[in-house]
């Protein structure tokens, strides 16, 4: 995330004040506050969804969302999310794998909490119209030799980083599974984090380097990764892409971005932005599939969901 927002300061000539929240939404809320107060051109949301639903809950008018993709959070007011919403991950993930193994057979393993539930009940939802069958559902705390006995040809895996990885140590990509999937496996440094090959992982991605070449503001991801010089993954994108936002809608309207924003339909290289005009969720902006190969990410699937 910091990287991303980095970027962007230095192509506009910026000056970037960070603030540590420690991931605690208490502490995200005061230093939003804390940070509004000193007068900023804007403030960057905090990253996760518990983070910014409590800044939101605690401060009236426009919050810029970089990191939050909860259904709930992305339908509170005056808040202005970029990536798509927690209830298309899993149907991304789940277009992909009835592409690649048509009728296969899946286990749900979930975290508690709204995210996980959003993505849970929205490939709930698509799973017959995709072709796919749920086997089992089950929590990140569950025997993984439960889910594994199930015989599910592939395994979806919403949860936190840790708990994926927990779950993913446990299980291997062979006979009896198929293929193993998860929001995790989308960051660059998953296999340093996983401790052993992601050969054959799959992960829904807000952004993808193969996509984003014809924006409408900002640079294509070409000329990012180049600024960069070095791999992005979509959480450094989707912050960058934030800051890119705020500033054309503080272009179109300094005293009222946010109505700006909400009717607002542009790209940059993370992709589209439209919000939707009822519910304010990110309706322009698609989730792609990657599938890591020779220790890379491949895009398996652009525009899954």
């Amino acid at each position: 995330m910091r990287l991303g927002i980095d970027l962007w300061a230095e192509r506009v000539g910026r000056q970037l004040v960070l603030a540590d929240d420690e991931s605690r939404p208490e502490r995200a809320a005061e230093l939003h506050e804390e940070l509004l107060g000193r007068d900023y051109w804007f403030v960057l949301g905090p990253y996760g969804s518990d983070s910014t639903r409590a800044v939101a809950a605690t401060r009236p008018g426009v919050l810029w969302n970089h990191g939050a993709a909860a259904d709930d959070v992305q339908r509170l007011p005056g808040v202005v999310s970029l990536p798509s919403p927690a209830s298309r991950y899993l149907i991304a993930l789940g277009r992909a794998i009835a592409e690649l193994h048509p009728g296969c057979r899946i286990a749900l393993v979930t975290a508690a909490g709204p995210f996980a539930q959003f993505a849970r009940e929205g490939i709930e939802r698509a799973a017959s119209s995709l072709g796919l069958e749920i086997v089992g559902t089950f929590t990140l705390g569950d025997d993984p030799e439960a889910i594994a006995g199930g015989t599910p040809d592939a395994v979806l895996a919403c949860g936190s980083i840790g708990q994926e990885l927990r779950l993913f140590r446990q299980l291997s990509i062979g006979d009896d599974i198929g293929l193993l999937a998860g929001v995790s496996p989308g960051l660059t440094a998953f296999p340093e984090l996983l401790e052993r090959s992601p050969e054959g992982f799959l992960a829904p991605v807000q952004w993808h380097p193969d996509v984003g070449d014809s924006p409408s503001i900002g640079p294509n991801s070409r000329e990012v990764l180049k600024h960069a010089g070095r791999p992005l993954d979509y959480v450094a994108a989707q912050a960058y892409a934030a800051a890119l936002v705020a500033e054309r809608c503080l272009e179109l309207d300094a005293a009222d971005p946010y109505t700006a924003a909400r009717v607002l339909r542009t790209g940059t290289f993370f992709g589209t932005f439209e919000l939707d005009p009822a519910s304010g969720l990110q309706v322009g902006h698609r989730l792609s599939v990657v599938r890591w190969h020779g220790g890379r990410q491949e895009l398996l699937l652009a525009n899954a969901a």
